[in-house]
């Protein structure tokens, strides 16, 4: 687990060397926000295995991503996540399960606001890409994460699937946090060249064209 632990940190340490190569400020410094709780909420789950205090930092990871992808007016949405946690809380008490709700209802918020960014354009190619692949890779693991939880709980009477989620859940995890930890750069674009030197200056005529070739 230290192995994997180190991994998450040191895509920590990649999003925080950005700072010279961002896109913006503010997207550079809710991204390592967010990456800054995974490794805090990572450090909690896989090397002091306190499940309910890991995952209630997990929330916080996904409350920056979702403004990091949303913007300010994002916060409206948070009250969406409250109801059922509210309700388990009440109706058992059981302080990892009420986390768990909270933590769903914020990660569809997030995974949202990341989805809808291709829609709006916040982010140039292959920033786009990174964000979406990020967040969906997140996603998935995060269902290995249920199903190993399920296993483990007796929901699920497979213990060969159980012991397969195990190793999904790293298997797209690690994929996941390297890809939001690069989704903040500012990456070098090929600017597009002339057919005709700019210091000559010839008429546009002059100038071949891909459609006369």
């Amino acid at each position: 687990m230290e192995i994997k632990f180190t991994l998450v940190v040191i895509c920590f340490l990649l999003a925080l060397s950005h700072k010279s190569r961002w896109l913006n400020e503010r997207d550079w410094l809710l991204l390592v926000l967010a990456m800054a709780f995974t490794v805090g909420a990572d450090f909690f789950l896989t090397i002091l295995f306190n499940y309910p205090v890991g995952v209630a930092v997990f929330c916080f990871a996904h409350v920056f991503y979702a403004f990091r992808y949303g913007g300010n007016r994002v916060w409206r949405f948070f009250p969406l996540a409250l109801p059922l946690p509210i309700t388990l809380l009440i109706l058992t008490g059981e302080p990892l399960l009420v986390v768990s709700s909270l933590y769903a209802g914020l990660f569809v918020i997030s995974l949202t606001t990341a989805i809808r960014t291709l829609a709006t354009k916040k982010y140039p190619a292959p920033n786009n890409v990174l964000v979406v692949a990020g967040m969906g890779l997140f996603v998935i693991c995060d269902v290995f994460v249920a199903i190993f939880n399920l296993v483990g709980m007796g929901f699920i009477a497979n213990h060969a699937l159980g012991e397969f989620a195990v190793d999904a859940i790293w298997l797209f995890y690690a994929p996941a946090q390297i890809c939001l930890a690069l989704s903040g750069t500012k990456f070098a674009r090929k600017k597009p060249t002339s057919l005709c030197p700019s210091s000559l200056s010839p008429p546009l005529d002059a100038c071949p064209s891909s459609s006369s070739q």
